[in-house]
């Protein structure tokens, strides 16, 4: 799970600011940060693709894969 921190700057029109800590020793230290400066955050966890998922894209990205005209045929190609 990747965690973003939203932070939410009351003065102003709505702004979000997303910060994406690389350990567990950036995320504390970005909490004690902001809730020091008085400031309004929202952690957002956002679950990483696994392999299998990541390749999935980058064939579709890629253009790989079958292609079929309509539902039918696809189901067909499945053998459903």
């Amino acid at each position: 799970m990747v965690k973003q921190y939203y932070i939410c700057v009351k003065q102003f029109v709505m702004t979000a600011i997303v910060i994406k800590p690389k350990n567990k020793e950036e995320e504390s230290f970005l909490k004690e940060l902001l809730k020091k400066m008085n400031i309004d955050t929202h952690v957002v966890e956002e679950s990483t693709p696994n392999y299998e998922t990541i390749r999935a894209i980058e064939d579709v990205e890629k253009k790989k894969g079958t292609r079929v005209k309509n539902s039918s045929e696809l189901f067909s190609k499945l053998g459903i």
